[in-house]
Formats: C-alpha cells, structure tokens, sequence
C-alpha cells in the first residue's frame, strides 16, 4: 500500500508542476486568440480529429477542451423560430461548458469546456503533500518516517 501511495503522490506531483508551468505559460506568453482580417486564431494542441486543447490568461488562466476550430464563447447561434439548433451549458466556479447540438448538420455539432488552471493545481497538490507530511512528522519512536532522530 506504501508504493502505491508514494507511486500516485509522485504522479500527482508531476501533473502538479505541468499544470502550474501552464499557469506560468498562460502569464507570461499570454497565448489569448489572436485577431486579424482573416478572423480569429487559437494556438492549440490536437488529438485526434474532434480534441483539441489550449491555454489562455483569460479570465485568470484557464485550460480549454473543444472540438471546433477555435472554442465556443458565446455567440448568436440561431434566429427564433429555427428548431435544428439547441443549446446546453453551465457557466460558474471558474467552469464554462457549453454544448451547440445541430440536428440536421450533427458535424457542426460544438462543445467548449473551459476550466480555471486553479482546480487541477490545488487538487494534484494534495497528495504531494500529505505524503511530505507524513514523510517529516515524527513517529512514536522519536525518528521521522525517513529515519531521521527528530
């Protein structure tokens, strides 16, 4: 049980410090859209055909999964009385999702996921350090977990 717990504390600790380097990316390269006369530009990372992923300072720094070529932000997606178009969405607590679904044209389908940089740094520092805690606080035998005298 004591590998497996060192295992994922080291493995948490390791998405730890990527994600917190993303949220140094995001402020210092400011990598927010570009804009130009031929439209707006997102540097992203693809996975396979319907994934990619960005980082921006927006909003204070925020991971962003979409499936488009540049993520959805709010927009005019249908005039009254046109019912091929629905939409779904929550926005709230450093969350943005959002859902276009297309009935008729289901390849124009579009979903947004934003999430602040904040919630994947808090939640992979804990196990890191509950494990230094526990590596540092003394044992009932006057010694550390790491077999130093205290």
């Amino acid at each position: 049980m004591t590998n497996v717990f060192t295992n994922s504390a080291c493995a948490s600790a390791i998405l730890f410090f990527g994600f917190a380097g993303l949220y140094a990316y995001a402020w210092l390269a400011n990598p927010n859209p570009q804009a130009d006369k031929s439209g707006i530009h997102w540097s992203y990372v693809s996975f396979g055909n319907g994934l990619h992923i960005a980082v921006t300072k927006e909003f204070g720094g925020n991971v962003v999964f979409f499936n488009q070529n540049m993520p959805y932000q709010g927009s005019i997606i249908t005039l009254a009385g046109d019912n091929t178009v629905g939409e779904t969405g929550f926005t709230g607590a450093g969350i943005y999702f959002r859902h276009i679904i297309h009935t008729v044209e289901t390849d124009k389908n579009w979903w947004t996921l934003m999430i602040s940089l904040w919630y994947p740094i808090i939640v992979f520092a804990v196990l890191p350090l509950v494990f230094v805690i526990k590596k540092l606080r003394p044992t009932a035998k006057g010694t550390t977990a790491h077999g130093t005298q205290s």
